[in-house]
């Protein structure tokens, strides 16, 4: 059991019978129960890649001594309302009884945002959520709870499903940017906000300006993630940004002598 936890009672007493050992299902799972074991269903787990395992482990460390009191989690889902496992007693010998039940059961789809502050409202819509959909849907619920939660700042975090980076997505929350202190994106990796130089135009720069020196760290460098220890590379992709954005060479929040790396 301890090698492969999925064998069942059936194989164990043909594994027993190969040893010489012939022993009655019966008695087989009496003695499995007595030296503490039980067969019940597996609990869920995502698949992870590998590579995905060790940028998480990365992301954990970082975070560590973070207590995310700022932090906005948000996500989708779909709830099955239903069940239809059905249990039934038949002759031994016999085949079961076909039972019917519906190809597609009835689903409620939902969007959520918690926070230490407590949850937003949660958002029910129907059919499939688009980019359109999900930024109506930030305007409607999101930014009267941050007005109401979050009045001065926050960081918003989402995953990269296609619909909450696109460009729609990405253009709503680059106007909405500092219009009330609240919603101020910023991408979950550095590289992102060089991509977003571009869409600033005018006075949004001042906010694009002052959002990566509020951000940078103490060595003057920048991190992959907002809360990341400084790395050459977070710090080569936000230092163009600046620059593009106007900031000079020898601003003096920049990048400091001696620092990780020499630009």
């Amino acid at each position: 059991m301890q090698l492969d936890d999925e064998t069942t009672a059936v194989q164990l007493r043909a594994l027993l019978a190969q040893k010489g050992h012939k022993l009655s299902l019966r008695t087989i799972l009496r003695a499995r129960r007595s030296l503490g074991w039980v067969f019940r269903g597996s609990a869920y787990c995502q698949i992870i890649r590998e590579g995905n395992k060790v940028k998480r482990f990365e992301w954990c460390q970082e975070h560590q001594h973070d207590n995310f009191s700022d932090v906005i989690w948000t996500d989708e889902s779909s709830i099955q309302l239903e069940t239809h496992r059905r249990t039934c007693c038949r002759k031994i010998g016999q085949p079961p009884k076909p039972k019917p039940r519906p190809k597609h059961p009835v689903k409620v789809h939902v969007w959520g945002a918690i926070s230490l502050k407590g949850p937003a409202k949660l958002c029910i819509f129907d059919g499939i959520m688009d980019s359109p959909l999900y930024v109506n849907i930030l305007e409607t619920t999101l930014l009267p709870f941050l007005a109401r939660k979050f009045p001065t700042s926050h960081r918003f975090m989402a995953d990269n499903d296609p619909k909450h980076t696109s460009k729609l997505a990405q253009q709503f929350l680059n106007e909405k940017q500092g219009t009330n202190g609240s919603l101020l994106w910023d991408s979950a990796f550095a590289e992102q906000a060089f991509l977003e130089v571009r869409t600033k135009q005018g006075e949004q720069k001042s906010e694009m300006k002052q959002y990566p020196r509020n951000v940078q760290r103490d060595d003057g460098g920048w991190g992959l993630y907002t809360e990341g220890k400084s790395t050459v590379f977070g710090t080569a992709l936000k230092y163009v940004t600046v620059r593009q954005l106007g900031v000079a060479r020898d601003d003096p929040d920049g990048p400091k002598p001696g620092h990780c790396c020499t630009i």
